[in-house]
């Protein structure tokens, strides 16, 4: 099958990536492949069972470490580069477009610095799910083909079983990776990346009008972003190397989903400072695209950078309302929508109130004329009350049962929260995939009630809300 690998960025030579060969694992096993990506990019001819990713899956196949620096928790950092992951090559679908393929576990690379160059089962696993579940939301997101376990492992906290996920994204160029050259005063280097970049993401733009180039990225992280506020997303770890150019979520660390809504909720144990916390996303993303236009300063001039920058909040403001009225069931955006979507996340932050689940309570209030059981405080609460008088006069115009049912078709009721990811981890570390295959099939399809779902629809307990994680993989 790799043999059917393009070798597109390979062309780019020896400072942009090293030829690896990778190290292979003992006793690997395909635990789980993600069928829907198979048949949404061909391949269900060539993968016909587990046995056909073995080979890769195992780590016993040669591919490239890429070469990046980057901005860590705002420092910037010149080591950096693929130090446990190995660029496959391309697999061209049928329309033409070219995914990467990434195996992430593969052994130690030039640039692994004192690392193992290994994955561990319970974070390969959590990667697998999330990139599925921000597809199934409308994110654009780095996905996983397959998880494989294995006999080997390693030491983290504690020994852990080693694992590898094959990973496919439409791009694993990142902010670093502009950064890895402008700092070493590579220019023609720079602009052979930015070259690659325009012909392979924006082939309609004119050669050498890098300010599409950023435009782009600016645009589609914006968006990203937005969605990611709208829907509750932490990711964690954004460093300018975890940043995709083409705005794609990517990297997953200890990445969660809000439980009750806390804007200020961290969910890396690391982020002792809230510099990655969930409210500080938006602004991140522009410091990291600040970032990202430095690196490009050789290419383009302040006017333009300054240009392509100025137009980030807009976006992501206009993004983030539209996303939330959808959530909302309101047809289109108003001025005075803005308060009235501010006063509702007020009132969830001071109720404490789940933050996806009430957007689906709200929908069965607005059919039903009754709350589910833990948002009864809603009925009894004075500025609650307030708050559904004037959201029922925004939305008298509309059919409440027609908004009820768009609500319901654009709020999600499965989703990889962190204690459903905990019990199907554990599960699978005593030998049950069951759990897991359930949990995959509910967040591929995250807006309808399954059956025999195993209580992934449900909230966590207080004593397992708001936990944060580590980053160690």
């Amino acid at each position: 099958m790799l043999d059917q690998l393009k070798q597109d960025f390979a062309r780019l030579g020896h400072d942009f990536a090293r030829p690896v060969k990778a190290t292979p694992l003992a006793g690997s096993h395909v635990r789980h492949i993600n069928w829907a990506l198979v048949e949404q990019l061909g391949l269900r001819d060539h993968i016909k069972t587990p046995a056909n990713l073995q080979l890769i899956a195992s780590a016993n196949c040669q591919g490239l470490a890429m070469k990046y620096s980057g901005h860590q928790f705002g420092v910037f950092n010149p080591q950096l580069g693929d130090g446990r992951g190995l660029l496959l090559g391309e697999w061209q679908d049928s329309s033409g477009e070219l995914w990467d393929w990434h195996l992430k576990g593969a052994g130690q690379t030039p640039f692994s610095r004192f690392g193992d160059g290994r994955a561990v089962w319970r974070s390969s696993l959590r990667e697998h799910f999330i990139g599925e579940s921000l597809t199934a939301l409308g994110i654009a997101s780095t996905r996983s083909l397959c998880l494989a376990s294995s006999q080997d492992s390693v030491m983290r906290e504690t020994p852990e079983q080693a694992a590898t996920v094959i990973r496919v994204a439409k791009s694993h160029i990142r902010f670093g990776s502009f950064e890895e050259f402008f700092y070493q005063r590579k220019y023609p280097q720079l602009q052979e990346l930015a070259d690659y970049c325009l012909h392979r993401y924006l082939p309609g733009a004119a050669p050498g009008d890098y300010q599409a180039l950023l435009d782009m990225a600016v645009a589609n992280t914006a968006k990203m972003i937005a969605l990611w506020q709208s829907f509750g997303f932490n990711h964690g770890v954004m460093n300018t190397d975890n940043m995709s150019i083409i705005g794609e979520t990517f990297d997953f660390g200890p990445y969660a989903f809000l439980d009750d809504y806390d804007p200020k909720f961290i969910c890396n144990h690391s982020d002792h400072h809230g510099r990655y916390s969930f409210e500080q996303q938006p602004n991140i993303g522009l410091w990291n695209l600040n970032a990202l236009a430095h690196a490009l300063s050789t290419l383009m001039d302040q006017d333009q950078l300054r240009e392509s920058l100025m137009a980030y909040q807009k976006q992501l403001a206009n993004h983030y309302q539209e996303s939330l009225n959808r959530r909302l069931g309101l047809d289109s955006v108003r001025e005075a929508d803005v308060a009235l979507v501010q006063q509702w996340l007020q009132l969830l932050s001071e109720q404490k109130l789940d933050y996806n689940l009430s957007f689906r309570a709200l929908a069965s209030w607005l059919r039903d004329g009754a709350w589910p059981d833990q948002f009864e405080t809603l009925a009894s609460n004075d500025k609650a009350e307030q708050w559904l008088h004037s959201y029922q006069q925004r939305i008298k115009q509309q059919c409440p049962n027609e908004s009820a049912h768009k609500m319901d078709s654009y709020n999600p009721l499965y989703l990889p929260r962190t204690h459903h990811l905990q019990a199907v981890i554990e599960a699978s570390q005593n030998g049950n995939d069951g759990p897991m295959e359930n949990l995959f099939q509910c967040i591929q399809q995250p807006f309808k009630r399954h059956q025999d779902d195993l209580g992934f629809d449900l909230s966590p307990t207080d004593s397992d809300k708001g936990l944060c994680l580590s980053c160690s993989s």
